[in-house]
């Protein structure tokens, strides 16, 4: 029994702490956090968007049934994206449009918005990456933290919610 308990507990706390190394750990945004950042974007219908370290989901969701917007996810931790995808099957999106990978090796030519949730310091490491790979006039919209380096376009404040940075490339 003591070794079913250390294996499980070890599958449990091995993505989480993996996540957290590489600044991109599990917290779960609120739901009137995502809401400012998806109206943030102005992410229009055909647009292509990324949640990178997409989580459980939940800006994913938001996007979809509040916004009629498609918004793709990507995580890398297997527990984080399985609880992801089951959460849209839940919700009766397309699980397909979160995978499971890594956001520092995935392509953004093509992604109009990328939506994050992620540690200064990843975002520092992405920076360079968004510069040279997004298009003129792409959006980042980070929740929390803001980008070292870069003004925003924009700054949301709320009471009750992090502030909400949305950068133009």
């Amino acid at each position: 029994m003591g070794f079913v308990v250390s294996v499980v507990t070890l599958l449990l706390v091995l993505p989480i702490a993996y996540a957290a190394w590489i600044g991109a750990p599990l917290v779960v945004i609120p739901k009137r956090a995502a809401r400012r950042m998806i109206e943030a974007a102005k992410l229009e219908s055909g647009e292509v968007a990324y949640d990178l370290g997409a989580g459980t989901g939940r800006l994913m969701i938001i996007a979809k049934r509040e916004y009629d917007r498609d918004v793709r996810g990507i995580e890398l931790p297997p527990l984080f994206w399985l609880m992801g995808r089951v959460n849209l099957m839940v919700h009766g999106i397309r699980t397909k449009r979160l995978e499971r990978g890594n956001f520092f090796k995935k392509d953004f030519c093509g992604a109009d918005v990328c939506f994050a949730f992620l540690m200064p310091k990843t975002m520092e490491k992405l920076k360079p990456k968004f510069e040279r790979e997004m298009r003129k006039g792409s959006r980042v919209v980070s929740y929390a933290f803001p980008v070292a380096g870069w003004t925003p376009e924009r700054i949301i404040k709320e009471e009750g919610i992090g502030a909400i940075y949305l950068y133009r490339i």
